[in-house]
């Protein structure tokens, strides 16, 4: 599992590893309460900034109800069902350890409503789970063995399910990219999780930073503050069609200018020097916005890190309004999907599942060839996948492959060269699709089938006797069989092993590096 710490297994005097026992109870012999259970030192884990990634879906309730419409539309239930049971054994967990007035068997109780929900058969919530593991919390529930670490390795595989499979997904669906409409709409273009910008728009945020500030004894970063507030109010007047006069504003930010010039503590560009002259009210508007950014850029130099890890903010954090936490979630779960190029890859998947569903790559594509081949099966027309791939073969050179549906060579034939080689997979051909009755006769127009009849009688053999033949079945393969195909239940799943597929190649998984173009475990 990707989530574990790996540690070596500790062993006997012998030199072998030891083997986990189930812990008995001394009087009645019973398994003891936890011997199900994995222990602490089996449930280590190391997370990952994807681990903390998910962690942020489960935690913002807004980002939470997305996932579950996106894994509703997507019809990926177990998403779902993945969520609330990581969910609701966070929350009996938390419940059994924080309260402490909990008697046995209410904790036994608390448990075995998540065992019936999620785990026990017949439930219409179960997990997917491997069989081991549910066996082991049934047998733990059965004799009533099962402490608050029961569902520990339930809980971590669905996790790792999530992370792998459902969070990469999600991250690139219209869903998510939605959510980082609304945030561009509140934050700006800004692609930082907190910036600068972001904490002064925000006004507890820019109160905890003037404090923060106040206490290092900063006066200057104080008066930036003050300035850019003082601006960023007249600018959202402006914005916001103020009919007041706005001379007062504009008077009070040119001084403010000019004091912190004169003390030598702003040193603003030749393109900024009309905030401190008179102007035209559209020409100082243009440039008080471009001294907003300004300001925000000498503040994130200057104290944004300090600002970050400060008492001040850790307060401000606990108490932050929902929109706040709800743009940093999603600008921290935007920012990882641009580092790890997840759009990027869906891009690909997409052009080469478009070219893989193509009929053109049936002869080619081992498993689109398997999984329509199946479907023809089903159809009873599986002679005409035969009779395309056997011309296929005749037509390049391939005369000595002997497929499955074919009949064996004859020892008389099979030492053939040339030409007789040629004609000998011409009339084998023949004799298995073209001749009546034959177990995989093809359907073709009696007059191509006369025309093949003559040429067979004559000894006129050739590569390309069949090209007719070939035209008419593929032409039925192409615009009747494959179309209905893309409507079947097997085509999805062709789709679903094309992604597994297409994951092994451009997935490293567990503790796997990329090198050169191949993959290959860490030295």
């Amino acid at each position: 599992m990707g989530g574990f710490i790996a540690k070596e297994a500790p062993v006997e005097k012998d030199g072998k590893p030891k083997v986990h026992l189930v812990t008995k109870r001394r009087l009645s012999g019973k398994p003891a309460v936890g011997s199900f259970s994995s222990g602490n030192f089996t449930m280590q884990k190391m997370r990952t900034r994807s681990d903390f990634c998910l962690l942020k879906i489960f935690e913002e309730d807004v980002v939470y109800t997305a996932f579950c419409l996106w894994a509703t539309d997507e019809k990926a239930d177990d998403a779902v069902t993945y969520l609330n049971f990581i969910k609701t054994v966070d929350a009996t967990k938390k419940d059994i350890l924080e309260n402490a007035r909990h008697s046995a068997k209410d904790k036994r109780l608390k448990l075995l409503k998540v065992f019936s929900k999620f785990v026990a058969k017949g439930s219409p919530s179960r997990i997917k789970m491997d069989s081991a593991t549910t066996e082991t919390i049934s047998l733990a529930f059965d004799n009533m063995a099962a402490d608050e670490n029961i569902f520990d390795f339930a809980y971590e595989k669905c996790y790792q399910v999530l992370k792998f499979d459902y969070m990469p997904r999600f991250l690139i669906s219209e869903t998510f990219v939605k959510l980082e409409d609304g945030t561009r709409a509140r934050r700006g273009s800004s692609s930082k999780v907190v910036d600068m910008s972001a904490i002064l728009y925000e006004k507890k945020a820019s109160e905890a930073l003037l404090e923060y500030l106040r206490d290092r004894k900063d006066d200057m970063m104080v008066s930036y503050v003050e300035l850019w507030t003082q601006v960023h109010d007249y600018c959202k007047a402006v914005s916001g069609g103020a009919k007041g006069d706005l001379a007062e504003s504009i008077k009070q930010i040119q001084g403010k200018v000019k004091d912190l010039i004169k003390a030598g503590q702003l040193n603003l560009p030749k393109s900024m020097e009309v905030l401190h002259s008179q102007t035209a009210l559209e020409e100082f508007y243009v440039t008080a916005g471009n001294l907003l950014n300004f300001l925000a850029d000498i503040l994130t130099t200057n104290v944004q890190n300090g600002f970050l890890k400060s008492k001040q903010y850790e307060r401000f954090s606990l108490s932050a309004p929902p929109e706040f936490i709800l743009d940093s979630t999603i600008l921290t779960l935007s920012t990882f999907k641009d580092d790890r190029q997840l759009k990027e890859t869906k891009e690909d998947y997409l052009t080469e599942l478009e070219s893989a569903m193509d009929f053109s790559n049936v002869l080619q594509d081992t498993l689109l060839s398997a999984y329509y081949r199946r479907y023809l099966r089903l159809c009873f027309c599986e002679e005409n996948y035969f009779f395309v791939c056997e011309v296929h073969d005749l037509k390049t050179a391939g005369f000595k492959k002997v497929r499955g549906w074919m009949d064996a060579v004859q020892e008389d034939k099979k030492d053939a060269e040339g030409d007789d080689e040629m004609k000998n997979k011409c009339l084998s051909i023949y004799e298995h699709f073209i001749i009546d009755g034959r177990l995989y006769e093809v359907n073709i127009p009696a007059k191509i089938k006369k025309e093949l009849a003559a040429k067979v009688s004559s000894g006129d053999l050739s590569t390309d006797m069949y090209n007719s033949a070939e035209v008419e079945i593929i032409r039925f393969l192409k615009h009747d069989s494959f179309d209905r195909f893309k409507k079947h239940y097997l085509f999805e799943h062709f789709k679903r092993s094309f992604f597994v597929k297409f994951s092994q190649r451009n997935f490293v998984v567990g503790d796997q590096v990329k090198v050169e173009g191949r993959v290959s475990g860490r030295p």
